[in-house]
This record gives C-alpha cells, sequence and structure tokens, in this order.
C-alpha cells in the first residue's frame, strides 16, 4: 500500500505527479512444478492535482491480474494475464493527450484527456537454462 500527498504552499494547489493512495495484494501457491499468483491492483481516484500544469483529474480503478508458470528440468514457461477483465481506466501518472485538438484530429480524440491505461494482455514465454 502507498500513499503520498502533497501542497504547494505558493498556488495551494497539489503537487505535480503524485500518484494516489494504491494497493497492490497477491496469492501465490506453488505445488510441484507449478507456480500461480493471483494479483489484485486497485488505484484510488486522483482529484489532488496540480492547477498550474493542467493536470487533469482521473477516476480510481481495481485490476486483476493472474500469471503461472510450469518448470521441466531445464525449460521454464511463464505465462499470464495483465487485466483479466479488460477494464478501461486512465493512468493517474500517464499524461495527457494535449496535441489533437478537434482540428487535429482524425479518430477523434479531444484535447486534453487522460491516457488510457493497457488493456488485456496475454503473455507467453519461455526460459532454458543451460
Amino acid at each position: 500500500m502507498n500513499y503520498t500527498r502533497g501542497r504547494n504552499l505558493d498556488t495551494g494547489s497539489g503537487l505535480y505527479r503524485v500518484m494516489p493512495l494504491n494497493a497492490r495484494i497477491a496469492l501465490q501457491q506453488a505445488s510441484g512444478a507449478w507456480e500461480h499468483t493471483l494479483e489484485l491492483v486497485a488505484v484510488h481516484a486522483k482529484r489532488n492535482v496540480s492547477a498550474p500544469r493542467q493536470e487533469i483529474p482521473t477516476g480510481g480503478y481495481g485490476l486483476v491480474n493472474w500469471r503461472g508458470s510450469h518448470t521441466w528440468r531445464r525449460l521454464r514457461i511463464d505465462y499470464g494475464i495483465e487485466n483479466v477483465f479488460d477494464r478501461h481506466y486512465a493512468l493517474p501518472l500517464g499524461g495527457t493527450y494535449v496535441g489533437q485538438g478537434r482540428t487535429m484530429s482524425i479518430n477523434g480524440v479531444p484535447f486534453g484527456i487522460p491516457v488510457p491505461g493497457m488493456g488485456r494482455s496475454i503473455n507467453v514465454g519461455v526460459n532454458y537454462k543451460f
């Protein structure tokens, strides 16, 4: 769990690029050559923003990640799914689309929206020890 809060004493606004309250908890299981991890990530809404830097508030979100692996002698296969439920969310420290006003946009992305987080991702990796 992590929490940081700061205030600019000159302007009275929040400090720039400060992550809101967030927590990560994981449940791990190992049985012989198998290992699995179920991870929950929770991030509170970012409302304490820096007005002089035009920082944009973001909503809170929760993600579920699942990872596993299996080992045979010298070979290990890792696999996982990040953002299992394909939740749409905005990254509190991801920045802002600022160069795409409505007149410059072909895809309709308006000026000044938060950068979205990554959608569902399926990952596979292979390691061989020699």
